[in-house]
Formats: structure tokens, C-alpha cells, sequence
């Protein structure tokens, strides 16, 4: 592989000699790797093409998504590669290369002084992170949603998501059937009210646009003046509905604790950041109707569920998709979402009167 490596640095016009990588980031999908050289830092990546099959068509999407921001960012006097992702060209000019042997990889430009955070320490951040995926919404509002690729058909399907769920019970191994039964009967007790959002969004017209579809908070880069400076990891950019970000972006952003912890006794929702992420997120997000804004407060709950039995799928599929550091990891990964999709559901009547007054405060 060493070998290998020193002919990838080289196709990028970069010296092996020069180069040191280091690990960075805490993905469950792709490796990411820090570039430190003599010139400005770079970041490598190795994409998982296990779990995005189509890598042309990936990095196609990637470039169009990218060179849309870029543009806006110089538009607005803002430098490209200090606000948004910007991949470099290897040889031929592609922003990709490799194959199934090698792997395939990308190379960005390092954005430097960020910090990313797993949950919103206090309100200030709360309100810029709401504020930050609503201008990342509105930069892409004017791209055809329909110019983008499925790079992972029916990511937030919900259809798709239960359908896998129920053949992952059917066909898994006794041992994992049995130590996850009781959130097997968890998922079969609460799936209603999760597809009774996806109705209602299909029934009142609530328009599909670009998104960014895995808001998770660390996906946010905050710059030294504490405001976003973009969002990372939008190769799950696709159609979606608005409710999608928004409501991931609060799964993570107003948990009490990570997704990875087991201690369940401190799982719980802040109503605090969510009042703030949720006035940051309004008062940017000038473009959302008022059936887009109905259906918010219902989305933290949706995703959380969601999350959980995505987790809960792969643990009964053999642990297939995300990375795992331990037995168990995924139905730990599953109890955390489960019980935070519980607090989330008591809470929700609460949630709905924080944005309808925050909607009327926002109002010309």
C-alpha cells in the first residue's frame, strides 16, 4: 500500500517525501487524513464504495454542488476555499481517482482555525448552527434538485428505511434477533407516528429541494468568529424536504450526550438549543412556506427514530455499514437513539408552540 499511497500523492502533483498524513475526523463512513506538507494543508479521503456504489456519480454531483457554492461565495467577496468545500484536481483534471483495488480517493483544501462541535454547548452556537444550515439551503435553492443523482437511493426514504428493517429482522442470526428484541418491539410500536410525517408532508405539497441530508452537528465548521463557516461531508446532498436538515441537525445539536454513549441515564433533549438553533434556523430560511414551518417541531423525533433503526438494521444485517469498535457497538448506538426519540416524542406539543411564536416573531 505504501507504494500505492506514494503514486496517489504524486498523481496530485504532491512530493511523498514531503508529505505527512495524520487520521482526522470521526465519520462512520469515509477515512479522512490530514495532509501536512510545505504549501497549505490538504485533506485526503478514501471514499467507501460499499456504501456509495456509484462513485462517478458521487463525485459528478460533488463538482456541480461545489462549483455552485463557489460561485456564490466569490459573488458574495468571500474566498472559495476559505467557505466551502473545494476539491483539487489530480492528473487529467479529474477531482477523483483509483479503482477497486487501490481504492478511490479525493483530495480537498484544508479550511484552517475551524472547530466543529457533537452537540451545541449553549444557545449562541445553537442559533448559529440553525443559522448555518439554513444559508447552506438557501445557497443551493436556485440549483435544480433534479441536476443531483440519488448517490444513495432512498437515503431518507422512510418506505425503503422499514422495509430493510423488517427483512434485516427476518434474516438475522438468532443470537442478534434475541439480545435486540425489545427494540424490535420498540420500532413496530412507534413507526406510525414517524410515516404519518411523511404523509403529510407528501399530502400539503411541501416542496422537495437540495439538502444536505446528514446534518449531524459536527458536520458544521465554525470559524473564529463563531459563525458557520460551511457545512462538510455533501455527498448525501440530494432532493429532500427541509425538515430532513433541520431535524437531524437538532438529533445531535440539542442531545444531552453523543450517539456513541451507553450510559443511558443522561440521554435527554434540550428544549433551550432547540428554541435557539430553531430562531437561527427562521430567521435565515426566508425561502420555507408555511407548510414547511407546520411540520418542524416533528422532525428531531422523526430523525431520531429513524437513526436508531438505521442502527438497529445494520447491528441485525452483521454490522455491514457503519464502523464498529466493539460487539454490540450498533444496538448500543440503537438504545441511545431510541431513548432520546422517546424524550423527543413527550416534548413534542412543547416544540410546536416554540416555533409557532418564533414563526410570528419572524414574520415582515
Amino acid at each position: 500500500m505504501e507504494g500505492d499511497l506514494s503514486a496517489l500523492l504524486k498523481a496530485y502533483g504532491l512530493d511523498p517525501g514531503d508529505v505527512q498524513l495524520s487520521p482526522m475526523g470521526s465519520g462512520h463512513i469515509h477515512d479522512t487524513y490530514r495532509v501536512d506538507r510545505t504549501g497549505p494543508t490538504l485533506v485526503l479521503q478514501r471514499m467507501n464504495n460499499h456504501v456509495f456504489r456509484d462513485i462517478p456519480l458521487l463525485m459528478r454531483n460533488l463538482e456541480i454542488i461545489s462549483s455552485h457554492i463557489a460561485d456564490k461565495n466569490r459573488r458574495a467577496g468571500r474566498s472559495p476555499a476559505e467557505h466551502g468545500i473545494l476539491l483539487i484536481e489530480a492528473e487529467g483534471g479529474r477531482s477523483w481517482i483509483g479503482d477497486d483495488e487501490t481504492g478511490f480517493w479525493r483530495m480537498f483544501w484544508y479550511i484552517e482555525d475551524q472547530a466543529s462541535f457533537e452537540i451545541a454547548e449553549d444557545r449562541t452556537l445553537a442559533y448559529e448552527g440553525g443559522r448555518g444550515i439554513a444559508h447552506f439551503q438557501g445557497m443551493l435553492e436556485d440549483l435544480d434538485p433534479w441536476r443531483i443523482g440519488e448517490s444513495i437511493p432512498g437515503f431518507h426514504d422512510f418506505g425503503i428505511r422499514l422495509e430493510k428493517f423488517e427483512q434485516a429482522v427476518k434474516k438475522a442470526s438468532s443470537v442478534r434477533r434475541d439480545e435486540a428484541t425489545d427494540e424490535i418491539r420498540y420500532t413496530w410500536d412507534h413507526v406510525a407516528h414517524v410515516e404519518a410525517l411523511y404523509k403529510t408532508s407528501a399530502m400539503e405539497n411541501i416542496p422537495l429541494r437540495l439538502t444536505h441530508n446528514d446534518t449531524k452537528f459536527n458536520n458544521m465548521l465554525f470559524g473564529p468568529s463563531g459563525q458557520v463557516t460551511c457545512l462538510i461531508d455533501l455527498d448525501t446532498v440530494m432532493p429532500g424536504y427541509c425538515w430532513y436538515d433541520f431535524g437531524d441537525a437538532l438529533r445531535t445539536s440539542a442531545s444531552m450526550v453523543p450517539e456513541e454513549e451507553r450510559d443511558l441515564s443522561g440521554v435527554g433533549f434540550r428544549t433551550d438549543i432547540f428554541e435557539s438553533f430553531s430562531k437561527g434556523y427562521l430567521e435565515e430560511a426566508g425561502f420555507l412556506t408555511d407548510d414547511e414551518i407546520s411540520v418542524l417541531h416533528r422532525a428531531p423525533h422523526a430523525f431520531a427514530f429513524m437513526q436508531g433503526m438505521r442502527f438497529l438494521t445494520d447491528y441485525l444485517e452483521g454490522d455491514v455499514y457503519y464502523k464498529t469498535d466493539r460487539s454490540g457497538h450498533n444496538l448500543d448506538r440503537t438504545r441511545n437513539q431510541y431513548a432520546l426519540a422517546s424524550e423527543m416524542l413527550s416534548l413534542e406539543e412543547k416544540l410546536g408552540q416554540i416555533i409557532a411564536a418564533l414563526s410570528e416573531k419572524s414574520q415582515p
